[in-house]
């Protein structure tokens, strides 16, 4: 048996392959006229889904990564103890208002238009997390037919109202592995950005050679 040695951190796999994931091409339509087995469509379906929580998890971590580069550039305090007890909501609020408060700081020759694609991303990730929030308290129903599984519905439980009408409204649709992917696709540009910012405020160190914003 032959092992392959790669010079990469753990981390630059990881970020290759999130990367990789959130940029898979949609799915050729399924030729065949034979329905996927049960046991192809549930692997399937629930691949895609734990690929969705690991690519999620990596950009939470991200936000862990950039909050802790601006409190301690110089890692004099390793572990930190900052911004690991908070929610994904206020952990990105937090990192997002650290961030844009550097750029107001220091006179960064690109700050004020990276800290304008940090303020727009902070959109893009709660909404990515309110997705990621419907998808693990949602209900997975298999659509059977002749033993065989034609497809999954997800339903999330919470029925809203429509303030305006008053209408009930029911948050459902078909679910399969595509759907997964197509969301991962939706997100890729701005979990790359994300990456990209994080590249920037390390090559920005040591801020203070850029001199305070008058």
């Amino acid at each position: 048996m032959q092992f392959s040695i790669t010079q990469e951190s753990p981390n630059q796999w990881f970020q290759r392959t999130v990367l990789a994931l959130s940029a898979r091409p949609a799915a050729e339509p399924r030729r065949s006229a034979t329905p996927m087995s049960a046991d192809a469509a549930a692997n399937e379906t629930h691949k895609a889904l734990g690929e969705f929580i690991i690519i999620f998890q990596w950009v939470e971590n991200l936000y862990r990564q950039i909050g802790w580069f601006i409190l301690d550039p110089d890692r004099k305090e390793w572990p930190p103890k900052q911004l690991r007890t908070e929610t994904n909501h206020v952990l990105i609020n937090k990192v997002t208002e650290l961030f844009i408060e550097l750029t107001k700081t220091y006179a960064f020759a690109n700050g004020a238009e990276v800290a304008k694609d940090m303020e727009e991303l902070r959109t893009k990730f709660h909404a990515l997390r309110k997705y990621r929030n419907r998808l693990l308290h949602s209900t997975y129903l298999e659509l059977k037919g002749g033993g065989d599984v034609h497809g999954y519905i997800r339903s999330n439980p919470e029925v809203g109202v429509d303030a305006e009408t008053g209408e009930l409204i029911y948050d459902q649709e078909d679910f399969s592995a595509e759907v997964i992917y197509a969301k991962l696709r939706e997100n890729g540009e701005f979990i790359q950005r994300l990456n990209l910012i994080n590249t920037q405020l390390i090559h920005w160190h040591p801020f203070a050679r850029h001199g305070r914003v008058a």
